[in-house]
């Protein structure tokens, strides 16, 4: 509910009524609404690293795992409101400073170890560092949900992360990664 309707729209009745249970039986597990929040956001922060991983254990090179992450992404991020995130920010600072940190630098790492992986395979441009290269991705996924910069009204948070992988596969990829990105682009759209 919170990633779908927002988390100040989303009052602990509202989440007793949709659970079919008692607001008394949710504050036997939680003291109150930001332990809960929290508690979802280290659930979502969970699934999101063993999508990660499981993707880089099933993708056959790095190209394919990035396209998984990026599917994956997408998809997050058209089932979520733009209010959660604002909501997030604003009334749940701490919450978010967590998130936003462990995050960064988990999907660093992710985004290090993918680059060597596809330096390796010979699909990624060999003279990428790809500390730096994740750095700048990284940084660039944190900028797409600043609604200073991508006001949510403009345009949905999916289309702007789907048009950065599109610009940060071009960049990375060499003549072999293209035609291997262009073979899987056909097999399934990146949207």
């Amino acid at each position: 509910m919170f990633m779908r309707l927002g988390i100040k729209s989303v009052s602990m009745d509202d989440i007793a009524r949709e659970m079919g249970v008692s607001k008394k039986t949710i504050y036997v597990e939680v003291s109150n609404k930001e332990e809960l929040i929290k508690l979802v956001m280290e659930d979502d922060y969970q699934e999101d690293m063993c999508t990660l991983a499981r993707n880089r254990e099933e993708a056959v090179d790095a190209m394919d795992e990035f396209l998984r992450n990026s599917r994956y992404f997408i998809r997050q991020m058209r089932a979520m409101s733009p209010a959660t995130l604002r909501d997030l920010k604003k009334y749940y600072p701490v919450i978010w400073k967590e998130l936003f940190q462990n995050h960064h630098l988990e999907f660093n790492q992710s985004l290090t170890a993918n680059l060597e992986r596809g330096l390796e395979e010979g699909i990624y441009r060999d003279d990428l560092d790809p500390l730096v290269i994740a750095r700048f991705y990284s940084s660039m996924m944190m900028s797409v949900i600043d609604t200073k910069i991508f006001p949510a009204q403009e345009r949905p948070i999916s289309y702007i992360v789907s048009q950065l992988s599109r610009y940060h596969f071009h960049g990375i990829a060499n003549q072999v990664g293209r035609e291997l990105l262009d073979k899987y682009l056909n097999q399934e759209a990146l949207e």
